[in-house]
C-alpha cells in the first residue's frame, strides 16, 4: 500500500454508480466544481497540494475524476481488489485504463479476489485517509454492504469533515469535523474509582467513576451476575417445552426456558449444569445436548453471559425443583412458541432469541437437505427461500 504525499490535501470521493437524470448529473457538476475551488483555495493558503483519491467505478466516481481533472488536480486511483479491472467492459475498460495512466499514484489495497468485504474495506480506506470526503449519495440505507451509506456512517464514525451532494433532494449538507466516537466508550481501564454499592446472594451492583478522552468524569453503575445456561428443551415430533414462571421483578407469568447460575470452569461442567437445570425445572433428562450460542444479557449495564443449548433425546428422570420454585412445563409446536415471542410481555427475551436462532437453522438445514421438514413444520423444494420480511 502507498501512503498519501505529506504535503497534500486529499479530497476522497464515493457515490452511486447510477445517477439518474440529466438533472442530477448537472447538480453534482456545479456543487463539486464549487467544492474543488474552495478546497484549492484552502489548501494552497495552507501551502498543501490538493488531490482526489477515488475507486474509478462507474457514475459519480468517474464525474468527480473528469472534474478534478479539468482543473488541473492530480487524482490518485484506489484498487480494492485483485482483478478490479475486470469489472469493466468495453468503453468502461478504457476509460478505467485512462484513469489509471493519468493517476499520479495508484494505492492496490488488497490482492484477494474481489468482494463486497474488500469494497467496504476501500470505502473506509477512503474516508481514514482523506482531509476531506464528498459523497454523491440519496441518503437512503445501503442496498448491500460496502455502498456510499456506509462511507458516510464511516466519517460520521471517526468524526471526519464531509460533504454530502444529496442526489434524491438535490441539496448540500456540510458537516464539519469533529470528536471521534472511536474507542469514546468509557472502558474499565478508565476507572478512576470502583466502589461496591450493593452486594446480594445472586448480583453485586458496582459504581465506576470513569475519564473519558474529553477529560470528564462520568458515573455508571454495573450489576455484575454469575454466568448462566438456559436450555431449550425439544420433544417428540420438534414440540418444544417451555416453563411458565412468575417474575418477582415485574409481577407476570412469562414463557422462559429451564436453567440457571453457574460456576463451570469447562465445557464439561457447562453441560452437567445445563443437564441438572433441566431435571430440575422440566424433570427430563437430555440424550444430547448442542451448543446454541453464548451472549452478553444486557451488556450496557450488567456484566452476564448466557450459554443457551438445544436438549433433545428426552427422557423422564426428574430431580426435586428448588424451595420457592413454581413452575409449570408448557408442551407447544415450534409455530406457538414462536407467536408466544410477539405477544407483549408473554416470553423471557433470552427465550424469544433461542427460539428464532433454532428455528433459523431448522430453515438452513431444509434447504441443506431437500425434502426434510424445517424447524417450522413445512417442506420447501430445493432452491425456495423463505420469504423476505
Amino acid at each position: 500500500m502507498t501512503h498519501a504525499h505529506a504535503s497534500s490535501f486529499v479530497i476522497g470521493v464515493g457515490g452511486h454508480q447510477q445517477l439518474g437524470d440529466d438533472a442530477t448529473v448537472r447538480f453534482l457538476t456545479e456543487h463539486f466544481s464549487q467544492i474543488l475551488a474552495h478546497a484549492q483555495q484552502a489548501a494552497q493558503a495552507d501551502g498543501r497540494v490538493p488531490c482526489l483519491r477515488s475507486a474509478v467505478a462507474r457514475g459519480a466516481d468517474r464525474l468527480f475524476l473528469e472534474l478534478a481533472f479539468q482543473s488541473g488536480l492530480p487524482v490518485e486511483v484506489v484498487i480494492p481488489c485483485q482483478g478490479y479491472e475486470q469489472l469493466f467492459q468495453g468503453e468502461e475498460r478504457a476509460a478505467y485504463e485512462l484513469w489509471l495512466s493519468r493517476a499520479r499514484q495508484i494505492h492496490q489495497l488488497s490482492g484477494s479476489p474481489c468482494s463486497d468485504e474488500a469494497y467496504l474495506a476501500a470505502g473506509e480506506w477512503i474516508v481514514e485517509t482523506s482531509d476531506l470526503l464528498v459523497l454523491a449519495w440519496n441518503g437512503l440505507p445501503a442496498a448491500g454492504k460496502g455502498g456510499t451509506a456506509d462511507m458516510a456512517s464511516y466519517a460520521r464514525f471517526l468524526g471526519k469533515a464531509w460533504i454530502h451532494l444529496n442526489t434524491r433532494r438535490h441539496h448540500v449538507t456540510w458537516y464539519p469535523a469533529g470528536p471521534s466516537h472511536q474507542q469514546a466508550a468509557p472502558r474499565r481501564e478508565q476507572a478512576q474509582r470502583v466502589r461496591v454499592v450493593y452486594q446480594g446472594p445472586i448480583f453485586v451492583v458496582k459504581q465506576y467513576e470513569l475519564l473519558l478522552s474529553s477529560g470528564r468524569t462520568v458515573t455508571r453503575d454495573v450489576v455484575e451476575r454469575p454466568e448462566s445456561v438456559l436450555v431449550l428443551p425439544v420433544g417428540q415430533q420438534g414440540t418444544i417445552l417451555l416453563i411458565e414462571e412468575r417474575d418477582l421483578a415485574v409481577d407476570a407469568w412469562q414463557l422462559r426456558l429451564p436453567g440457571g447460575r453457574i460456576t463451570a470452569s469447562s465445557f464439561q461442567e457447562l453441560e452437567q449444569h445445563a443437564q441438572q437445570e433441566l431435571r430440575e425445572e422440566t424433570g427430563y433428562r437430555a440424550g444430547r445436548l448442542e451448543k446454541l450460542l453464548s451472549c452478553y444479557s444486557h451488556p450496557g449495564y450488567v456484566s452476564h453471559r448466557v450459554h443457551l443449548f438445544v436438549a433433545s433425546d428426552l427422557e423422564w428422570d426428574p430431580l426435586e425443583l428448588e424451595e420457592g420454585e413454581e413452575i409449570r412445563v408448557r408442551t407447544m409446536t415450534l409455530a406457538e412458541a414462536l407467536a408466544a415471542t410477539s405477544q407483549d410481555d408473554r416470553c423471557d427475551p433470552e427465550a424469544a432469541l433461542a427460539l428464532w436462532l433454532y428455528a433459523g437453522k431448522g430453515v438452513l438445514a431444509s434447504h441443506d437437505h431437500p425434502g426434510e421438514q424445517s424447524a417450522m413444520g413445512h417442506q420447501r423444494p430445493r432452491g425456495e427461500l423463505p420469504p423476505e420480511g
